[in-house]
């Protein structure tokens, strides 16, 4: 369901890309909050970034002379300066001669504004609690990935920004770390989000990124340096990031990771170190391959109370490259599939030199474990399939 804070949530993370096409196009949930017009065959982030600019030019006041001490051109200003022209928190706050607490303030009333007119343009007599038919389905597909790789692949695409605020980056102990079992597009959109937030609270001075291992976790530290110079005396710290870290929070909890921000201060300089846990890729997979989504749901059902993690494929052609990646201990097959049944891709497994020696339970309505077994496969069990039978199997096949 769409409430306003998930709205809220995605307004923000267009925002913060609204010139990266690319990112627009694979941000989580963002179509399922704003609908593509029918028949439109364009760019879908061009579209995007252009209703974006539209609803923030619906904030420019009536009269044409802007004034940058008028209240009520403040919010147009902020959302202009801040994601149109790309200009920092501490630039703008000199622009407008507040403090950065005032800016965060006035900051926070610019996307409220900007939020409300989205809303009632995207739902305008939709209730946002209420309405089953605007339920974004966020899926999340995992696979096991090297966590320091998509970390560097997304500093390379913002490398520029960072130079041009003249943040020096460093990397620490990022070599041989642990894989992590997620998705990679979402932890792409956590750093993206990170990184951004990162951007627009610091001005100079070093970014240090510090990847480490602890139990069931990896654990990636961000610590930066802001100057808090000409602020505020009694700024809360707490203030700084907390409304730009809404979306790595959200976004962090789909792929059941976790952000944490400490902070100290020394004198006039803040020290911000962010840490993302990602789970560790510790659990043993299995890969239930079947075409009914019901299926796969009742099998990780059976298996929950096993350390076994359970990854459900219903395309037969996506099988083997994502038992390449994935390396499961096991694999359950359903033989009645369309376009490739179970039969030709157990031939398939047994034919590739990384895969052949999984062990592999056939799953059918079809009574014919002897074929099975001479195919290949390690055990036979007629559909439908209790707790009971898939336990023992597994228990057969994986000994603790």
């Amino acid at each position: 369901m769409v409430t306003r804070l998930l709205f809220n949530e995605v307004i923000k993370d267009i925002l913060d890309n609204l010139y990266d096409i690319a990112s627009l196009e694979t941000l989580p949930a963002l179509f399922s909050v704003i609908k593509i017009p029918q028949g439109f065959s364009g760019s879908k982030g061009e579209y995007v970034r252009q209703y974006m600019l539209d609803a923030i030019e619906q904030l420019r006041p009536a009269r044409k002379e802007i004034s940058l001490t008028a209240p009520e051109w403040r919010p147009y200003i902020i959302l202009t300066k801040r994601y149109v022209e790309g200009m920092g928190s501490q630039e703008l706050s000199d622009l407008l001669v507040v403090s950065q607490r005032q800016m965060r303030r006035d900051h926070h009333k610019a996307l409220s504004a900007l939020t409300e007119i989205l809303w009632f343009v995207c739902y305008p007599d939709q209730d946002s609690e209420n309405d089953p038919d605007l339920n974004p389905v966020v899926e999340v597909h995992n696979e096991m990935i090297n966590p320091v790789e998509t970390i560097n692949g997304v500093y390379e695409m913002l490398k520029k920004q960072f130079d041009q605020k003249k943040i020096s980056v460093e990397f620490l102990h990022t070599e041989g770390f642990t894989p992590v079992i997620t998705d990679r597009v979402i932890l792409r959109q956590v750093l993206i989000s990170l990184f951004n937030d990162i951007l627009h609270n610091q001005a100079g001075d070093v970014l240090q990124i510090n990847c480490r291992t602890s139990a069931n976790h990896v654990v990636i530290e961000f610590t930066s340096l802001i100057n808090v110079e000409g602020t505020d005396s009694n700024s809360n710290p707490d203030e700084t990031l907390g409304e730009e870290s809404t979306v790595v929070t959200y976004w962090s909890e789909r792929i059941h990771a976790r952000v944490e921000e400490v902070y100290s201060e020394n004198n006039s300089i803040h020290q911000v170190k962010r840490t993302l846990w990602l789970p560790q890729s510790d659990q043993k997979i299995v890969l239930v391959i079947d075409d009914q989504e019901p299926v796969v749901k009742l099998f990780q059902r059976y298996l929950s109370q096993t350390d076994l993690l359970i990854i459900g494929i219903n395309q037969p052609e996506q099988v083997i490259p994502i038992a390449h990646r994935l390396h499961p201990v096991l694999i359950t097959l359903d033989v009645m599939m369309p376009q490739m049944d179970g039969w030709e891709l157990l031939q398939l497994i047994k034919l590739d030199d990384l895969l052949r020696n999984i062990p592999i339970i056939i799953c059918s309505a079809w009574d014919d474990p002897d074929l099975s077994r001479s195919l290949g496969a390690q055990c036979y069990l007629k559909k439908p399939v209790t707790q009971k039978m898939l336990l023992d199997a597994v228990n057969a096949l994986l000994p603790a």
